[in-house]
């Protein structure tokens, strides 16, 4: 399992906040992975480009979703002013962004993507441990799970990676 950097700096006090924290994490990742796609297609790597698409289209589905069930919830889209605090060392592109492109291959690529999701579970694992209520707390649970089924499907993805690779 992947370690946090840091702890969320504050406990979660509304839905509102939880939901806005969710939205930034999941649109840095789709920004993050469409900064790769471009860096590699750029580069001539269009097989690794195609696989950072991929990353990007399943984090836009994920903010749909965060979108989705904040209009459930309150009738509006997240608010990004309901944040206090940024989470911090969620996301890692492992240098990606600045190595050479021939040293990086889709295993790998969806192996940075596995790990990211595995902190993005342990920083809604911490705020759920550390929620004021029962709505948080729940809600904080719920995107926790989410985030190790994110993980489940990456990491096939990884094996399906690591067995083209060998042939």
């Amino acid at each position: 399992m992947s370690r946090l950097q840091a702890e969320p700096a504050a406990p979660v006090r509304s839905m509102a906040e939880l939901l806005a924290i969710a939205f930034a994490m999941e649109k840095e990742s789709a920004e993050r992975y469409a900064e790769l796609a471009q860096r590699m297609r750029d580069k001539g790597q269009a097989r690794l480009a195609e696989v950072f698409e991929r990353l990007v289209k399943e984090e836009t589905g994920h903010i749909e979703n965060v979108t989705r069930w904040s209009r459930q919830s309150s009738g509006n889209d997240p608010d990004l002013r309901q944040l206090r605090w940024t989470p911090k060392g969620v996301f890692d592109d492992e240098n990606t962004a600045v190595v050479s492109p021939e040293l990086v291959d889709p295993y790998h690529s969806f192996a940075m993507a596995v790990r990211n999701e595995e902190r993005a579970f342990a920083f809604w694992s911490y705020v759920a441990s550390n929620a004021p209520s029962t709505e948080i707390r729940s809600a904080a649970e719920q995107m926790a799970r989410e985030e190790l089924e994110h993980a489940r499907v990456l990491r096939i993805e990884r094996r399906r990676a690591f067995s083209s690779r060998r042939e």
